[in-house]
């Protein structure tokens, strides 16, 4: 046998197409080397509580114990032989980039990322409910990993073992024959599905031969004639076990040494055992021990409503050794933990949730505990929980620490908001209506007419609006459509927004219950933009054909120009007119005034009723020169009335008065 595999000696393994291992337990220190073999009890092999403990090792402490283990790497070890050549990686310095898993029933999602082979198995430990550890004799049992001073990159590929099947892979599924599923191969994959099926175990028993609670008949051998003895399997790790190695020690290896081989022996089982108890301790954990099923909330998620009750069940498998009571002097009951017995806000001080609602729950059975809370205060709550034996002791605890998010009564969603030109682009100076439509998500009915109204708002709160028209205040956009809004019914708020000039303009708003609170704020922001005024002179003219005019002399100035901005031009139809004024400085008396126009400032309103962009319009005025000769120079330029300049260069009319 090869050098690297002695480990195996003394290990009689059936591989089966699909191996996964998992235990749990505290980081002990192991029983000392004469533990014997006839200890070895064939129907609770590893306890439950064990077995599924994600939480027995941390990242760093499976770091430490892989440096352990090969202290030294033999990276540049040299082998007449062997078909590849070093540089070897040990265990504790593997690194691999890893796919990413979605998660399914049996394990959580992963995400991808270059990882260590400690991180990979912390990470698989957490997302598939199995005991590091467990992982970690796993990797030993099948490749020698963790001990190996100079592992070949096959053992890599096949880690765990699993996917390949002591029987030939078919040839479309094995592109490298070396006889494992492609899908399958590589460290993090191996390790990700031998954990998986251990969960796959647990939850699709009926499909496997072993199950908890079940008397079978396991042989000592897989040669028939070895004989078998019947096995009443005590809980499900155990039953995983024989799943994967499906053989139990005879008489003859119980009675004899560890790593002693006898006739007929099979040795997975009490190796795994044996190596259990070397490496971590004791893998029997508590007469009293328990792991979720499932935690629901009538609600049907973790957010509850400030004031309202909330039911809230927990489902936990009895995975100890004795069964449980709701009465009697032992009940058993869901109370605060870390610390135990502390008082709870969610309990208004109290310190057990609830009793077993069964009057016995028996091994490898569910209990259900339900209860109530109606929180008065809104706040994330952090709350870990346990069972208690009362009047005589706390179970082993799975880590259970659910968190409830208390919420303000008053809660709402965006459902639709409806721009009445279908747009938040607008013409300055211009309005239009805006319709939100509001989902009440809480669990109080709105009302308009009362004490407390819920109204639309500018948020942040209370800051005065810059597009507000005809609001109910610049800070309070609109009451409701509707008298009341039920949870669960929408609310429409109708109000009028004024585009005050060009540029961009963004308006927060929320919802407000008058004089109580302000709602949870869902992003609720109008945006709004003012399109520009522009244009460009296309020609100009004077009615005397030249510019030297003769003083007191009446003439006729035509200015042709163009839209070249976003914002259509109008004269009287309901929109900003727009007009000629004098600039330079911006709205100066001119001394070309004559009474038909404007006044003095606006020498003449647009001649066309509308220019569009791209189009041009007429500006056509009187003027008359003054009394004094002299050089004039007029500057001109347009103007949306009340709204804005145009942005664009000021036009020049030169006259030489004679």
């Amino acid at each position: 046998m090869s050098r690297r595999f002695n480990y195996l000696a003394y290990f009689f393994v059936v591989t089966i197409f699909v191996l996964s291992f998992s235990v749990f337990n505290s980081y002990t220190i192991p029983k000392a080397n004469a533990l014997a073999n006839s200890e070895f009890d064939a129907s609770r092999i590893i306890d439950d509580s064990v077995f599924f403990n994600p939480n027995s090792m941390n990242t760093d402490e499976i770091q430490v114990f892989l440096n352990s283990k090969v202290p030294v790497c033999e990276t540049n070890h040299s082998q007449d032989g062997y078909p590849y050549p070093p540089p070897y990686t040990c265990l504790k310095d593997f690194v691999q980039v890893t796919d990413s898993m979605a998660g399914d029933s049996f394990c959580g999602p992963i995400a991808g990322g270059s990882k260590s082979a400690a991180t990979i198995i912390k990470e698989v430990s957490a997302a598939c409910s199995v005991n590091p550890q467990i992982l970690l004799i796993l990797l030993q049992k099948e490749q020698s990993l963790i001990t190996d001073t100079w592992p070949l990159p096959s053992q890599y590929t096949k880690a765990t073992g699993y996917g390949c099947p002591d029987s030939t892979v078919p040839s479309q599924y094995d592109s490298n024959s070396n006889n494992c599923y492609d899908e399958y191969e590589g460290y993090f994959k191996q390790v990700y599905y031998g954990a998986r099926q251990y969960q796959k175990y647990a939850k699709q028993p009926l499909q496997f031969n072993f199950r908890a609670g079940q008397t079978a008949n396991i042989a000592f051998n897989p040669s028939a004639s070895c004989g078998s003895s019947s096995v009443t399997i005590q809980n499900q790790a155990t039953a995983g076990l024989y799943n994967y190695t499906p053989y139990q020690p005879n008489a003859a290896v119980l009675n004899s040494t560890h790593g002693e081989t006898v006739p007929c022996g099979a040795y997975g089982n009490i190796n795994f055992w044996w190596q259990f108890w070397n490496w971590f301790g004791n893998p029997i954990g508590s007469p009293y021990a328990w792991l979720i099923d499932s935690f629901t909330y009538s609600g049907g998620d973790n957010l509850i409503a400030q004031g309202e009750t909330e039911t809230i069940t927990l489902k936990a498998k009895n995975v100890g050794r004795l069964p449980w009571y709701n009465h009697g002097n032992n009940p058993v009951r869901l109370g605060t933990w870390e610390n135990p017995d502390h008082s709870s806000a969610l309990l208004n001080g109290g310190n057990r949730f609830a009793t077993l609602t069964e009057s016995v729950v028996q091994p490898n059975s569910i209990g259900t505990f339900t209860f109530t809370v109606t929180p008065s205060t809104i706040g994330t709550y952090i709350e870990s929980m346990n069972l208690v034996v009362e009047n005589s002791q706390w179970m082993s605890w799975p880590g259970f620490r659910p968190t409830i998010n208390v919420t303000s009564p008053y809660n709402w969603q965006i459902q639709d908001v409806i721009y009445e030109n279908g747009t938040g682009v607008m013409d300055p100076g211009t309005r239009q209506l805006i319709t939100v439509k509001a989902k009440n998500t809480g669990n109080t009915t709105w009302v308009k007419n009362s004490t407390t109204p819920v109204r639309l708002g500018t948020w942040l709160p209370d800051r005065k609006s810059a597009v507000s028209s005809s609001w109910l205040s610049q800070v309070r956009a609109a009451d409701m459509n509707e008298q009341s809004v039920a949870p669960g019914q929408t609310a429409g708020f109708q109000f009028y927004i004024n585009m005050p000039s060009s540029g961009n303009f963004y308006e927060r708003l929320n919802l407000v219950a008058e004089g109580q609170t302000w709602l949870n704020d869902p992003g609720l922001t109008l945006y709004l933009r003012g399109r520009s005024y522009q244009w460009q002179p296309v020609w100009s003219s004077l009615s005397t054909g030249t510019v030297d005019i003769p003083r007191n002399t009446n003439f006729t100035y035509t200015l042709k120009v163009k839209n070249v901005g976003e914002a259509s031009w109008t004269r009287t139809s309901g929109k900003p007119p727009v007009r000629l004024g004098t600039s330079g400085p911006l709205n100066r008396g001119s001394s070309l005034y004559t009474p038909s126009w404007i006044n003095d400032t606006r020498p003449s309103g647009l001649i066309e009723d509308t220019v569009a962009p791209g189009d041009e319009g007429t500006f056509t005025f009187n003027g008359r020169t003054p009394s004094t000769p002299g050089q004039r120079i007029e500057r001109f330029n347009l103007v949306a009335e009340g709204v804005a300049w145009f942005s664009s260069p000021d036009v020049l009319l030169y006259i030489n008065v004679l």
